[in-house]
């Protein structure tokens, strides 16, 4: 897909296995959806219909939490300028078009998710956190063999779901203003993304000639993605790796040099390509 605006988001890693991303002031509009939040249970007297949304969702040994849908609790305008802000992000960095639909979710005491992972899913999945001051104990997300990572207002997760991870468990808080509060999904469609002058069916052919090569790499199982600077020229001047879940790659070297040979049509200005890539 081709978007001739400048990019607004930048993230860079290490080329090596990444099993998570941690990005804090993720949405500018973040205080806007908690004190939407906030007004809606701000007197816990007053029997405000759309107070009523909880799903309580226990499953004995696996999860026991309060969801909804994020959008139907949000007023539209207001929701739609943070699944947008997502999704472009998701783009931009990731090479994945699109999100499942968001649940948002409210962790009180006694709430928790047991480890799990979450492979049909999407390749990654993504804990954008609306928790004010905690006034509880837990609640952190887990990944196995990663240090636990706190729910801090308006900071976004993003990690492999392949990953066995859970919640530890809230103790502290009854009430639903003071609890875990999250918007969490999966980014899902993972497909070339660009700002520039290249056209889809350029960068179709140069991808689809020039990733003939790959099928003798050694890259194992996993996703990973890839933002590849294009010159004048329609020479590949630079190719940074985004993130990448690969388990067992061997080839890292040698599909970095293949992404640096691959040639696209001369254009006027250059093209910046964010190139997700599925291995099974």
């Amino acid at each position: 897909m081709q978007d001739d605006r400048a990019p607004e988001f930048e993230v860079g890693v290490d080329m090596k296995t990444v099993r998570l991303q941690i990005h804090d002031s993720f949405f500018p509009r973040a205080k806007a959806l908690r004190a939407a939040y906030d007004e809606r249970f701000r007197d816990p007297l007053i029997p405000r219909a759309d107070r009523f949304i909880w799903d309580y969702w226990h499953i004995p040994g696996e999860y026991t939490l309060l969801r909804t849908q994020a959008h139907a609790f949000f007023q539209a305008k207001l929701y739609e300028s943070f699944h947008r802000h997502l999704v472009e992000w998701g783009r931009a960095n990731l090479g994945c078009h699109d999100v499942s639909p968001p649940w948002l979710s409210c962790y009180v005491e006694g709430c928790r998710q047991e480890e799990h992972s979450d492979v049909p899913h999407g390749p990654l999945a993504f804990v954008f956190s609306l928790t004010g001051r905690r006034r509880f104990q837990g609640g952190e997300t887990f990944l196995k063999g990663e240090k636990n990572i706190p729910p801090k207002f308006n900071r976004l997760l993003v990690f492999n779901p392949a990953i066995p991870h859970g919640v530890t468990t809230v103790r502290g808080t009854h009430d639903p203003r003071f609890g875990r509060l999250v918007i969490h999904g999966w980014f899902v469609n993972p497909r070339p993304f660009w700002y520039g002058p290249l056209k889809a069916a350029e960068v179709s052919h140069a991808i689809e000639g020039g990733l003939l090569e790959l099928g003798h790499l050694r890259l194992g199982q996993g996703f990973a993605s890839f933002r590849l600077h294009i010159d004048r020229q329609g020479k590949v001047a630079q190719v940074k790796p985004l993130i990448t879940t690969l388990e067992g790659c061997k080839d890292l070297p040698a599909l970095m040099k293949t992404l640096r040979g691959l040639r696209f049509p001369k254009k006027k200005a250059s093209t910046q390509l964010t190139l997700p890539l599925m291995v099974d």
